[in-house]
């Protein structure tokens, strides 16, 4: 079977974001099956990182690379720096005090790139997927989002193949996303919005997400809701099984990946400092992987007896290490009013080295249902600074033996995971 994907984010882009169909192409392909990608050429995306060492994970699956067409993100950084190829810095997402040109910028992007500023790419990748489907025969086609404008192209795709079967992959919600909070739109650029949300939601043949709750969301909005399925983001078991703790000096928390003021922060703050406050003479680092924003780290700077560490981008193999050897390892999901629905990429990752794990979130979303069978797993509500503090101070206090990954955790692996949707792909 001819799989055609399209996919905005792929090596060398890095993050968590590329991994879900990195490992689920990887896997296809070792099924039997063919998966090929169209993405867009890393000269000309708007990546908010890099990881060369992922293009290791790919090397055997074809790979088909466009041009990107206008980038209005790239416009941005050269207006902002006077470097169109500086990188859109996510972590700062949402800056407390936006300058009067991101002003006009995010009302442009809000209004005039629907839906999302990536938008443009499609104008390169649909000839190109037109031309492959008619010269490969191919079975199915897979679009995958965010960017959700990547969607777009399976309603093209639908009008010109109408036999083709089309599977619609929803990473994070479309409407619902969190950061589009931070972006004022007119009612006739919302109104647009949902009318393509609606098309693809109702067009396409299966749509796939990552959780109960988001297929809950999606099912909600569609006249079809049993064609809604949903597959957990899994942990690559060969990795994190090549591991050895490499233990820091001294109490060792570590939060991994985009760390924005959308998401909880003051709580963690506040939590630390009050235990310090009680234990002056404990001393706890605080490891911070991957972009956090300025004001978070200047934050946590402030408490006394905390030494933060920030280490910035790395690959992926450096932060399942960074994972591996944590104390504690901190998840702080996004403030948003859907918020049951979220399960981070890395949260997987982070329960399968069997390390301590606080969740701050929703105490009854899914990424609470994931964790509630894992003994070393708790789940903090948001403004919630005691009980993280609580939490906390009984791991600092507790022997901090080795521990093994629950066993619940290894029906995620990203072969088992990459099985259910061959399951499901055979049958659509």
């Amino acid at each position: 079977m001819k799989i055609l994907i399209a996919t905005y984010y792929w090596p060398p882009s890095g993050g968590s974001g590329v991994q879900r169909w990195m490992y689920f192409a990887k896997h296809l392909q070792s099924f039997g099956m063919e998966p090929i990608i169209v993405t867009i050429d890393p000269e000309t995306a708007s990546y908010n990182t890099f990881d060369e060492s992922l293009l290791d994970e790919v090397s055997s699956i074809r790979t088909i690379h466009t041009e990107g067409g206008f980038q209005i993100l790239k416009l941005y950084s050269f207006l902002k720096s006077g470097n169109a190829n500086k990188k859109i810095p996510t972590g700062n997402l949402g800056s407390k005090e936006p300058s009067f040109f991101d002003k006009i910028a995010s009302k442009v992007r809000a209004n005039y790139f629907i839906p999302d500023a990536r938008v443009s790419w499609n104008k390169k990748a649909l000839p190109e997927i037109q031309k492959i489907i008619r010269e490969e025969k191919i079975d199915l086609f897979i679009t995958t989002g965010p960017p959700h404008s990547t969607h777009l192209l399976g309603l093209a795709i639908k009008k010109s193949f109408t036999s083709i079967k089309w599977i619609a992959d929803f990473r994070d919600p479309w409407r619902e996303v969190y950061y589009n909070n931070l972006f004022k739109r007119s009612k006739k650029a919302d109104y647009k919005d949902a009318k393509f949300e609606k098309e693809v939601i109702e067009k396409s043949d299966l749509i796939l997400t990552v959780g109960p709750s988001m297929a809950e969301l999606i099912s909600s909005k569609t006249s079809n809701p049993s064609k809604v399925k949903h597959i957990l983001n899994g942990f690559d078991a060969s990795k994190v099984d090549g591991l050895t703790k490499q233990k820091h000096p001294g109490f060792t928390i570590t939060h991994v990946g985009v760390w924005t003021l959308q998401q909880p922060f003051q709580e963690v703050v506040d939590a630390l400092s009050q235990l310090l406050k009680e234990h002056t003479d404990w001393k706890i680092n605080f490891r911070l992987v991957g972009n956090v924003h300025e004001d978070i780290v200047q934050a946590l700077k402030t408490v006394k007896g905390l030494t933060v560490e920030l280490l910035g981008k790395v690959n992926h193999q450096t932060a399942l290490q960074e994972m591996m050897n944590a104390d504690v390892l901190l998840n702080c999901l996004a403030n948003m009013e859907q918020s049951k629905l979220l399960i981070s990429g890395k949260l997987m990752e982070y329960l399968a080295t069997g390390n301590n794990t606080i969740i701050i979130g929703n105490p009854n979303g899914d990424a609470a249902h994931l964790a509630q069978p894992i003994p070393n797993a708790e789940v903090v509500s948001p403004n919630d600074s005691n009980s993280l503090k609580v939490i906390i101070e009984k791991i600092y206090l507790s022997e901090r033996l080795d521990s093994k990954p629950h066993p619940s955790i290894f029906n995620y692996t990203r072969e088992n995971t990459a099985r259910e949707l061959k399951e499901l792909i055979e049958v659509i």
